[in-house]
């Protein structure tokens, strides 16, 4: 571990265990309640006026423990899956503050219930992010796909327990309204779940096919659309104006809505598929200006290569070092096969990639040894074109004999 974490590791521990023994003598060893903080916050209700702190203290408390523990996992770890993780525990530290006083709170039971079902919905969205994050590594789109439906499905589930739990009460049958809200809230996360599944297509080799699992991967925009869909369906079915008369009087307004979303989704569409059919942008890239470089000095040639060089020890860039070397070799009329045996360990080389998930200093020993790794193998190849002699690599038959050139002398011509 280097200084900078140990620092950060001393510091994020020494802060923590001091407000986890403060905040948790005031909320479990001492008699004070909301009442003796109430000139602090900024509204107390009636119900909480006797009540411990604790009620207070302890969820900041216990959002604090999650992100403590993110804090650990970025200096202790590394890698694509540990961001995740990260990332996670500090969302998770913000919503476990609303959710352990909705449990801790003595105000509401179903209040209470609705504070599991946050920690519910949050862990199925932290699964679903590991299992996002899983797919991309292994390049497997189908397992984003499936995760996907099957997180909104979930979601959709513990929406419409938590409007049970705040519109019914027990032993009272639910309302005509209530009803029909679930009813509209569970049609709209299974169709927005069943979309959800079209998004394995999008990898498809069929243009359309793509384009449909393009479409069906924007999650929120299914999920939205889906919702406002089965609103929409339900107002023209008349099942709205059966419990609210008044609305009747909006139709014309809500269905030419609906036509111009319609209108405006097909328009968008079309839109983009022209462009990308017929307006594919000309990228010249960064061999645009080594192209239009017509200075003959060699301090400016000298410079390019070496930052050739450069780029490509340090940072495993090899294409500009490839076209360069394989300019240098045509140009000395170089075969085929001699070309090919001389590139084919540069074209073939790989960098080691480090691991999406270890110990921290892992992808920085990994680094290291590929920049080693890189500076061995150019040092083969610029061996292999100086063993052979530019005379060597001249085709032409001359009696005259040239002296011998140093290869990087020449790359840099």
């Amino acid at each position: 571990m280097n200084n900078e974490n140990r620092g950060r590791l001393i510091r994020a521990t020494g802060l923590y265990f001091f407000v986890a023994v403060v905040l948790g003598g005031i909320s479990l060893a001492t008699p004070y309640t909301v009442a003796d903080f109430a000139s602090f916050l900024p509204y107390v209700p009636d119900s909480l006026i006797s009540v411990s702190i604790g009620v207070i203290l302890l969820p900041i408390l216990g959002g604090m423990t999650f992100f403590y523990l993110g804090t650990l996992c970025s200096i202790f770890f590394e890698g694509k899956l540990n961001r995740v993780l990260v990332s996670g525990m500090y969302a998770g530290s913000f919503v476990s503050i609303f959710g352990f006083f909705l449990i801790l709170q003595p105000m509401s039971e179903p209040s209470q219930m609705a504070g599991y079902l946050v920690f519910a919905a949050f862990s199925v969205f932290f699964a679903y992010n590991i299992m996002s994050a899983l797919a991309k590594i292994r390049d497997q789109n189908y397992i984003r796909a499936i995760s996907g439906a099957v997180t909104i499905f979930i979601l959709g589930q513990i929406t419409i327990q938590m409007v049970r739990l705040y519109t019914t009460t027990p032993g009272i049958p639910a309302s005509e309204q209530t009803l029909l809200v679930q009813d509209m809230l569970n049609w709209g996360f299974t169709a927005a779940a069943a979309l959800t599944l079209l998004g394995i297509f999008r990898d498809s080799k069929n243009p359309y096919m793509a384009q449909v699992g393009e479409i069906t991967s924007s999650y929120f925009f299914i999920v939205a659309m889906s919702l406002i869909t089965t609103l929409y369906l339900n107002f023209i079915g008349g099942r709205l104006t059966q419990v609210s008369p008044v609305i009747q009087q909006l139709s014309p307004y809500v269905e030419w809505t609906g036509i111009v979303i319609i209108g405006a989704m097909i328009f968008t569409i079309m839109r983009r598929g022209m462009k990308e059919s017929m307006m594919v942008p000309v990228e010249i890239g960064p061999w645009a200006k080594h192209i239009q470089d017509l200075s003959p000095t060699k301090g400016k040639a000298l410079e390019d290569f070496t930052n050739i060089i450069k780029g490509f020890i340090d940072e495993g860039k090899k294409d500009r070092l490839l076209v360069k070397l394989f300019t240098f070799l045509d140009e000395n009329r170089a075969s085929e096969e001699e070309i090919t045996g001389i590139l084919s360990e540069l074209i073939n080389y790989r960098d080691v990639e480090p691991p999406n998930f270890s110990k921290r200093g892992t992808s920085d020993k990994i680094k290291k040894e590929n920049q080693e790794q890189r500076t061995e193998l150019l040092s083969r190849t610029v061996g292999k074109i100086d063993n052979m002699g530019l005379n060597g690599l001249n085709r032409e038959q001359t009696p005259i004999p040239e002296p011998k050139v140093n290869v990087m002398e020449k790359l840099e011509d």
